[in-house]
């Protein structure tokens, strides 16, 4: 396979549920869902040589949407809004590629809000950095549409 490459330039980031539902990718700088799953604990028993004498219990999901955006403390800018809406269970959805049809894949679900730390260096851009962990496992749309997962 040959290599491909694309540049970061479009998505679109999308919290909360209609009529309440907010876009906010204008704010993002950079974004990750983050995949913090542990592995499992690893389970040994005496089975005889050629059988199965090791295993891993099964972990719970742990996720979280991190993402570092320009301040925005106007009504219902992302600052604003993650203060109003702390330690909330919201939707979001974050659609990847959106412009590109091939391309585009998304991801949704529901995280918990927690708001921004507020504060910063004098004379320097005002910046707010965010780390929601989702509520279990987000839901994959490889083709930007329905769910998978």
């Amino acid at each position: 396979m040959t290599i491909h490459n694309r540049k970061l330039k479009t998505l679109t980031f999308t919290v909360g549920t209609a009529p309440d539902e907010e876009q906010f990718q204008c704010q993002v700088k950079t974004w990750n869902i983050e995949n913090n799953t542990e592995d499992g604990e690893k389970l040994y028993s005496y089975c005889g040589p050629g059988s199965e004498g090791e295993a891993r219990e099964e972990a719970d999901p742990d996720y979280a949407l991190t993402w570092e955006g320009y301040s925005d403390w106007r009504d219902n800018g992302i600052s604003d809004w993650a203060w109003r809406h702390d330690g909330e269970e919201v939707a979001f959805r974050v659609d990847h590629h959106p412009d590109i049809a091939a391309e585009h894949k998304a991801w949704s679900g529901t995280v918990k809000v927690k708001a921004p730390t507020v504060g910063g260096e004098a004379r320097t851009t005002e910046m707010s950095s965010f780390a929601w962990p989702i509520i279990g496992k987000p839901d994959y749309h490889p083709n930007g549409g329905e769910s998978t997962t």
